[in-house]
């Protein structure tokens, strides 16, 4: 995995910068992308402070923002800041000639909103010191002398995912509701891509009154719900789906407001070992049988889905 970051980082895109004053030296290579994906960030040095080589670059994580690699750049030295697990800060040490262009990455998980995002970053040189950390206001058009390097994010085509510890969690959607109805349904497919299971216990989103885990299962021609009390079982290296032809997925109940297409509805989701899990419900239209995005049929995979 290291190995493969590297060599993205030699040979990835080294885009035109946009949307950045023109004395900006710490930018990203890509400066646009689609809100709630995985981004490998390359945060690109132009040159050094005037005549000085660059000794160490700081990168601060946005606070949405989820670090999840941080590969080896082969001559430096990578610091990683944390606050109760999380990594809020990332910082090579190392030697760049003043005059040398390179470019330093990660692997990140975005946050589902569109707008601006900005990574704060301090260049430490041999002589000074340059801190690219100006943010600007709402309602300004961000030129500054010393402007954070900025990511633009898009419209999501795709559906969003989200990293709690070893926990993946893709495919977070539901349907649209008509007018009146009191509940809705929502769907996602879970990954432990770790060696400890884990469980889904529940969760909860301001727009209903319950959050319920159902199971479904067929019995001489019948089928029945059930709600799944003690949540669902999210074996070490397993996928579980919740969705409309899976076993398993969760009802809304006690809908405050109609669920309507093309929104997003904030939820939380509860795991034993991997806590709280802040995610955003695609709305499909009435009647979807996958979320907007996705090919074909959104149903358990043959051989994965957990009984």
């Amino acid at each position: 995995m290291k190995t493969m970051w590297w060599l993205l980082g030699c040979v990835g895109p080294l885009l035109g910068v946009m949307n950045q004053a023109a004395t900006a030296q710490i930018v990203l290579s890509q400066p646009r992308f689609e809100a709630g994906q995985k981004f490998a960030a390359f945060f690109k040095v132009q040159h050094g402070c005037g005549e000085s080589p660059t000794v160490a670059l700081r990168v601060q994580m946005p606070a949405d923002v989820t670090v999840l690699d941080t590969p080896q750049k082969p001559g430096w030295n990578l610091g990683i800041e944390r606050d109760k697990g999380r990594i809020t800060a990332v910082t090579w040490r190392g030697r760049l000639d003043a005059k040398t262009v390179d470019q330093f990455g990660l692997l990140v998980n975005l946050p589902p909103h569109e707008g601006a995002l900005y990574f704060p970053s301090t260049q430490q040189c041999e002589k000074g010191e340059a801190r690219w950390i100006d943010i600007p206001a709402a309602g300004q058009n961000g030129h500054s002398a010393h402007p954070a390097p900025m990511l633009q994010l898009t419209a999501a085509t795709t559906p969003a995912s989200y990293m709690a510890g070893n926990i993946m969690i893709e495919q977070v959607w539901s349907t649209a509701t008509p007018g009146g109805a009191r509940t809705g349904a929502a769907y996602m497919t879970i990954t432990n891509h770790g060696t400890v299971p884990d469980t889904l216990l529940g969760g909860s989103s301001p727009v209903a009154g319950g959050f319920e885990i159902h199971q479904m299962s067929m019995a001489n021609g019948i089928m029945t719900m059930r709600p799944e009390a003690g949540g669902i079982a999210i074996p070490a290296g397993a996928m579980v789906t919740l969705g409309p032809q899976a076993n398993y997925h969760v009802m809304l109940t006690g809908l405050k407001e109609p669920l309507k297409e093309g929104t997003h509805v904030p939820a939380t989701l509860n795991f034993a070992k991997a806590g709280a899990v802040q995610v955003e419900l695609a709305v499909a239209p009435i009647g979807a049988r996958a979320p907007a995005g996705a090919s074909g049929t959104m149903g358990a995979m043959p051989g994965m889905d957990h009984h």
